[in-house]
């Protein structure tokens, strides 16, 4: 069996893609009970800054690189609902104190001014395509625009 083995050691992962296909779309990289080190190709429940130290990054150089956008937790998606449950659990929400965006009016008027990652425009893109296709199915179903209809 050629599985990866999760950090965990009891449930074998999916076979993986090529490490070259993963670096061209990074959210495949983003698993349910992984996360691929884009760098090595290793299976992790998080990249922490010690495993990216050892190849010479730092988390924002990682994202930068791949593409991710820079708010983009670094862990597998079951560790990050996890930690989203715990803390709604515990009102963590409640306990911050400071919102940027109303504190600083400038940050409001700059809108979303940002560069934007590959991540993010695959996505952005994969949503037009899709929508695109709902109108074509609407619209006839084949794609074609309407016929003219003489009267």
């Amino acid at each position: 069996m050629n599985a990866i083995r999760a950090v965990d050691g009891d449930r074998p992962l999916p076979s993986l893609p090529p490490l070259g296909e993963l670096r061209r779309d990074p959210r495949q990289a983003i698993r349910d009970d992984a996360i691929i080190c884009l760098i090595c190709g290793r299976p992790f429940r998080q990249l922490t800054n010690t495993h990216l130290h050892g190849h010479g990054t730092t988390a924002i150089g990682y994202k930068a690189r791949f593409g991710y956008n820079r708010r983009r937790p670094l862990m597998a998606l079951s560790l990050r609902q996890k930690y989203a449950a715990r803390a709604v659990a515990t009102g963590l929400a409640a306990r911050i104190r400071r919102r940027p965006i109303l504190a600083e009016p400038e940050l409001r008027r700059r809108g979303g001014v940002r560069p934007i990652a590959l991540e993010e425009f695959l996505t952005r893109r994969e949503a037009q395509l899709r929508a695109r296709e709902a109108r074509r199915g609407r619209a006839g179903g084949d794609g074609a625009p309407p016929a003219m209809i003489a009267l």
